[in-house]
């Protein structure tokens, strides 16, 4: 065999040997790397699903322990005291039944302060600090002066939340019932659209909840509308209720 067969063959192998070595190189650095990230993503999302799984079933340990029916009658508490809406034929309905049970009549009654009966009103800082929207609207009684002290002590006390803000009266020069005009304050809150997502900590009454709830209870029905549950579905429907 001549010395250029022979140089010719080693250079062969070493080429072979050469590709073999791009080929690898190549199929490590196309397909290996890749299904390496591709593992780790798969890994990360595994953890992240194992993670949201273990906080639904806290959620859903802690919504077994409790009694529906007991949280169905909280809640028709305190939406008689704090209606989801401004439920404006409860305010007037409120007022009337205390004015029928005090022997004042009521002369008058407006939705003030810009309130409006088709749209919301705006949360005012007040508001943002009692942690709840409110409806100023006034009212104008006739009635002698017990009726009306009467009126004005027990409207605060009634199941729909009421609050009095001021008041100014007209006294007669003769002996005739006396004219009160009361400006007043309502109380709503909406109800939350979403809850949250599958991080969010669920919230449980705490024993001051309770407490004003124990409190509301004792307070007297003046609106028949009051005490109703709104629907089950409460906001749009989402296909994963968690999600923001």
């Amino acid at each position: 065999m001549s010395a250029d067969s022979k140089s010719f063959k080693k250079y062969q192998n070493v080429s072979v040997s050469g590709a073999l070595l791009v080929f690898c190189a190549a199929a490590f650095i196309f397909a290996v790397i890749p299904s390496i990230g591709k593992i780790q993503e798969l890994v990360s999302e595994m953890r992240k699903l194992s993670e949201e799984t273990s906080s639904l079933q806290k959620k859903l340990n802690t919504l077994s322990a409790l009694d529906e029916a007991t949280l169905r009658t909280n809640l028709a508490n305190v939406l008689s005291a704090v209606p989801a809406e401004r439920s404006f034929p409860t305010v007037f309905e409120t007022v009337e039944s205390v004015a029928a049970q005090t022997g004042t009549s009521v002369v008058s009654m407006a939705i003030s302060g810009g309130a409006s009966l088709a749209t919301p009103t705006a949360v005012s800082a007040s508001d943002k600090k009692l942690g709840t929207r409110t409806i100023p609207f006034s009212v104008t009684i006739n009635g002698t002066l017990d009726a009306v002290q009467q009126f004005i002590a027990l409207v605060p006390g009634v199941r729909r939340l009421l609050r009095v803000r001021v008041f100014s009266i007209a006294f007669p020069k003769e002996d005739k019932p006396l004219t009160v005009m009361i400006e007043m304050d309502a109380f709503y809150e909406p109800l939350p659209t979403n809850i949250g997502s599958t991080k969010t900590v669920l919230p449980t009454l705490t024993e001051e909840d309770v407490r004003v709830i124990n409190r509301l209870t004792l307070f007297p029905l003046a609106s028949q509308e009051s005490g109703a549950l709104p629907p089950p579905l409460i906001g749009k429907t989402k296909d994963n209720p968690f999600s923001p």
